[in-house]
């Protein structure tokens, strides 16, 4: 992201990384991490918890339910935590946000509460029946953030 020429002020104050902690997600950790420290911004981590309703049948009890969200909350705050201390830049603060819900609705909630000046989000380019079929929260918060979004399709992960 630096190089000659590049501007050393960009006046974001505040960067969104939502991360579902998979590899293409933190493939785009890096150039929020830059423009964060071009900027001297804060640099929020978000990850999104979908309802367990979403991957399960009703038949699961509502005790079950709740102590299978509270793990995924826990594990989520830790692996939030664990990518918090990689983040080694001095000009660089950091903050976790755990949300739960629809994921490209939360990031776009998160990013207007805290008043983000960017987003940056992974995206895997699919086309034609791929993305309809796999839809993209990339494109849904592109379509429908308040403030510009940074796409990043890494090159070396396959969709």
């Amino acid at each position: 992201m630096s190089g000659p020429g590049a501007s050393k002020t960009t006046g974001y104050r505040r960067i969104l990384w939502p991360t579902d902690f998979s590899a293409l997600a933190k493939a785009a950790l890096p150039y929020a991490v830059d423009l964060a420290a071009d900027s001297v911004a804060e640099l929020v981590l978000l990850h999104v918890l979908t309802p367990p309703v979403a991957y399960a049948g009703p038949e699961i009890p509502g005790a079950l339910w709740g102590e299978l969200q509270q793990k995924n909350r826990v594990a989520a705050r830790e692996e939030l935590r664990r990518l918090a201390a990689q983040v080694k830049h001095p000009k660089v603060r950091v903050h976790t946000v755990l949300a739960e819900g629809v994921p490209f609705d939360q990031i776009l909630k998160v990013a207007k509460r805290l008043r983000c000046d960017l987003i940056v989000v992974a995206t895997h380019g699919r086309t034609g029946l791929a993305h309809v079929v796999m839809g993209s929260v990339a494109e849904n918060v592109v379509r429908r953030a308040t403030c510009p979004v940074l796409t990043v399709r890494p090159p070396r992960i396959k969709p």
